[in-house]
């Protein structure tokens, strides 16, 4: 499968996977309260799949897609010919204008644990004063040590892929999913839980809310939605 097809096979897991609850509510919150006429980065956005949604939905908006992965700019710039692209590193890409929005969905778990605090500091260093910052990503329960984390990993791997079943996906989404719960596991990718993020975001945001999107049962794994104004 080649680099463009890889990327759309994200965009069609988007589908199927829980996270879509939380795509729904980024876009809602941007939607309602980006000013008219604003601007908004989406750092780690990946093929382009909610600035579509976004564009759809507030085409007054100027807005902007970041990602590190080439394979993603390039699919976006084809797939979303109206809106703009740039590979960049969230750990140090900037613009001397900050945003009124900035965006970064189901994406901060690619960044390794020990550099994570630098990508929100940065996140937080892009936006305008009087601006806001949707984040959203997928926790796994809070955990002590390396064991714990791959057994918090694994639980929430399974119960996403049993979710994604349920939702009807083709089996080339149950195989991405699948992989995705093995490299949590196994520390090729970084998911850390809400009770050590809500902290780092509190430290560069002077407000900062967070609610569950997934799933609706007392939890503390699943997908969240954070919305951070006044950077400090």
């Amino acid at each position: 499968m080649d680099h463009i097809d890889e990327s759309r096979l994200y965009e069609m897991a988007l589908d199927y996977w829980p996270y879509r609850t939380s795509l729904s509510a980024v876009v809602d919150q941007v939607c309602l309260y980006a000013p008219p006429n604003g601007t908004l980065l989406d750092m780690m956005c990946g093929p382009g799949y909610l600035l579509g949604r976004i564009a759809e939905m507030r085409p007054d908006l100027h807005v902007l897609g970041v990602d590190i992965e080439a394979r993603h700019v390039e699919y976006g710039r084809r797939a979303h010919p109206k809106i703009s692209f740039e590979a960049g590193n969230v750990l140090e890409w900037c613009r001397s204008s900050p945003f009124d929005v900035v965006v970064c969905t189901g994406a901060l778990h690619h960044v390794p644990r020990a550099s994570q605090e630098a990508a929100i500091a940065n996140i937080a260093y892009a936006v305008k004063s009087e601006g806001f910052v949707v984040l959203s990503d997928c926790y796994i329960d809070h955990y002590a040590n390396e064991i714990q984390r791959k057994r918090a990993a694994a639980r929430l791997g399974y119960e996403y892929l049993d979710e994604t079943i349920a939702n009807g996906a083709p089996e080339v989404v149950i195989r991405l999913t699948s992989a995705i719960q093995l490299d949590d596991v196994l520390g090729v990718e970084f998911k850390t839980s809400v009770r050590r993020r809500e902290p780092i975001l509190k430290k560069y945001f002077a407000k900062a809310t967070t609610r569950r999107t997934w799933p609706t049962e007392s939890s503390g794994r699943g997908d969240y939605v954070h919305v951070c104004s006044q950077p400090r």
